[in-house]
């Protein structure tokens, strides 16, 4: 029988990014407009977009999937991380995620959306995983890393009629490669 980590530790924290998610989804447009991931911005100063574009959703349908996205990575990997170091993660993750688009890609203009992050967590679960000898990691590890490395190196896979764009190709390769980063340090730190 599969055990859910349903203590507080474990959920608390998802519970609270979700919460976050709507909450900025919910505010005016005005707002959202100052906290996306803009390019020229950035480049005059305002740093902050370079962590907060991955919190910003325009559309229901995106933030839905992004908030379920972050429910199945607790599902994966809830046992890995608890009480402060969750948003402590999600943090970095955001800021390597978009840091990686600033500056090796400087076609994308703007980036809105989570994906980045949940590439990362998948990423960095898949490590601890395989550094705590659980044997479907490598398999995680593996499959996560070939297909983001995939269509950042080769171009967006299309499946049906539908195509991942650039944009979410990019935050989703720098999302993993910092979910790897961060996960290397934390398996070196212990």
């Amino acid at each position: 029988m599969i055990q859910l980590p349903l203590n507080r530790r474990y959920t608390l924290a998802p519970i609270l990014v979700s919460v976050l998610l709507l909450a900025i989804f919910l505010l005016p447009e005005s707002v959202l407009l100052q906290l996306t991931f803009e390019r020229a911005p950035i480049a005059d100063g305002e740093f902050w977009r370079l962590f907060s574009g991955q919190f910003v959703h325009f559309s229901w349908g995106h933030l839905w999937l992004n908030i379920a996205g972050i429910w199945v990575m607790y599902l994966l990997f809830a046992e890995h991380t608890a009480s402060w170091r969750y948003p402590l993660l999600i943090g970095l993750l955001a800021f390597a995620s978009n840091l990686g688009m600033y500056l090796f890609n400087p076609e994308v203009e703007a980036y809105v959306g989570f994906s980045g992050v949940l590439y990362g967590i998948f990423a960095w679960g898949a490590v601890v995983d395989i550094c705590k000898g659980i044997k479907l990691g490598w398999l995680l590890f593996i499959g996560i890393m070939l297909k983001v490395s995939w269509e950042y190196f080769a171009g967006p896979v299309a499946i049906g009629a539908a195509t991942v764009d650039n944009l979410a190709v990019s935050a989703h390769f720098f999302g993993a490669l910092g979910g790897l980063i961060l996960a290397l340090i934390q398996t070196r730190w212990r």
